[in-house]
């Protein structure tokens, strides 16, 4: 819960031919999230498509298989965020967004090439990420990705759409559908770009247009942050408990911009002395967190209040939420590596001025420069491409959905991809986020579309996922 010309044909190199693959091994497996054993299997594919002395890489896969003895023949493949999100970590998915559509159709989760158990390209967390310093966790961030050297270039949305593929074929599929999350819209539009007549229809959730730039985000988010401060000026409870939220936000940014800060407290998680730097780079990073769910960001007014007032303590308790190692972090070497090699360059003087200019979230394009800058990745053969202009048209039909008040992939997004996806539909959830999948009636919008792709679909009831109240005090929202 962030292209280029990829939709042509990112990375045009010369490609060989996809060989048949061989049947997949299914053994029973565990995945987080889940209580029932799932179908796990493992496909070695090419490290690199144009080199085949190169060597393979392995791609891990579980399958859900459909409730009913006979299953649909296309079953639904699904693509996770991120870049560095695995498919298996979406497994609990299965039980919200998915439960309707399993009914019928095979679920398979993919990992894609670098995350989850495909390899992950993670680098081994601090042992305390509260307690360090910005500039110690960028530093050990960069030592372990220059650790992976040249071993990054294999990874790209290209690469992973040639796996998808090859696991179509695997698992003897003669046509599937494809439902991306965030990036996972990418890499859903790159493979119907590639393989059209194997693709029965996309699902694309939170999307990602041509011209997205993943990290380039700071608009947005400046639009998402102050629409819930307007939302909070609206409500009630929320203005009566916050009259001057907008200047104590400014108030906190002032502070921090003059000197970062430490807060004493006890450890969110365990309890144990914690003396934790605080700084604006990571304050705006556990909001740009918190903004992402309607249901965290109604938690925003309160910590920030409370910290206009010099008390940290909830703003770190939510911070150690977002860093949480329970939670399934993106890999950082395909976050990077991707990003670094397909968007970054995109990036003109007259954008980058744009974004810095934006008033709060405008120092995150510095911190990517710094990054990408350092890691002095090469760009893909297609980054530097204008990607609306060449974009080719997916004929497979589409359904698109779009949370209001997504600070990342907003609605006006989906519009923009519209322009390749003559087949789609436009779905907006008034009340939600990023992903719109598993909230409300979705789930049996997914499998009316599923079972009848090119007829069209009534998602009024989406209007019925409701706003969570502010969170006004220590004790919650207002009796």
């Amino acid at each position: 819960m962030r292209l280029r010309d990829f939709f042509v044909g990112l990375l045009i190199l010369s490609w060989l031919p996809v060989a048949a693959a061989a049947p997949l091994d299914w053994q029973a497996c565990h995945l987080p999230g889940q209580r029932e054993a799932l179908r796990c299997g493992r496909l070695a594919v090419p490290r690199d498509y144009a080199q085949a002395q190169a060597g393979t890489v392995e791609i891990h896969v579980a399958m859900a298989p459909a409730i009913r003895p006979r299953a649909e023949p296309d079953p639904l493949f699904v693509l996770a965020g991120g870049p560095g999100q695995a498919g298996s970590d979406l497994a609990a998915l299965l039980d919200g967004a998915f439960a309707k559509v399993r009914a019928s159709r095979d679920i398979v989760f993919i990992d894609q090439r670098g995350t989850g158990r495909s390899g992950r390209l993670a680098c081994a967390p601090a042992d305390d990420m509260l307690a360090r310093s910005d500039s110690a966790l960028e530093a050990d961030m960069l030592a372990c990705l220059r650790g992976y050297g040249a071993g990054l270039l294999a990874y790209t949305t290209a690469a992973a759409a040639e796996d998808i593929e090859h696991l179509r074929q695997a698992v003897g599929a003669e046509r599937i559908n494809l439902w991306g999350g965030s990036y996972g819209t990418r890499l859903a539009q790159v493979y119907a770009t590639r393989y059209p007549q194997q693709v029965r229809s996309l699902i694309l959730d939170g999307v990602a247009d041509a011209d997205l730039i993943i990290g380039a985000d700071a608009l947005e988010f400046e639009a998402a942050l102050a629409a819930l401060l307007q939302r909070c000026a609206d409500d009630t409870d929320c203005s009566r408990a916050f009259p001057t939220l907008a200047q104590q936000l400014q108030t906190v940014l002032q502070k921090l911009d003059t000197s970062a800060t430490t807060a004493s407290l006890p450890h969110p998680r365990d309890g144990a002395p914690l003396a934790a730097p605080i700084s604006r780079q990571r304050l705006l990073m556990t909001v740009k967190y918190l903004l992402y769910s309607p249901q965290s960001a109604a938690q925003l007014p309160y910590l920030i209040a409370r910290a206009a007032a010099d008390d940290w303590r909830p703003l770190l308790a939510a911070q150690a939420n977002s860093l949480d190692l329970a939670a399934a972090a993106p890999a950082e070497g395909l976050l990077l590596g991707i990003t670094c090699r397909e968007d970054w360059p995109r990036l003109d003087a007259a954008q980058r001025a744009q974004l810095a200019a934006a008033p709060i979230f405008g120092g995150s394009i510095a911190a990517l420069d710094a990054l990408c800058g350092e890691l002095a990745l090469p760009a893909t053969g297609a980054a530097s491409a204008p990607a609306s202009a060449s974009a080719q048209s997916i004929s497979a039909p589409s359904l698109l959905l779009s949370g209001a008040l997504d600070p990342v992939t907003p609605p006006a997004r989906a519009e923009r991809a519209l322009r390749q996806l003559p087949h789609g539909q436009h779905l907006i959830a008034a009340g939600a986020g990023h992903i719109v999948s598993g909230l409300g009636c979705a789930p049996r919008l997914l499998r009316r579309f599923l079972d009848a792709p090119a007829a069209p679909l009534d998602g009024a009831c989406l209007a019925d996922i409701a706003l969570p109240a502010f969170q006004t005090s220590a004790a919650g929202t207002a009796p």
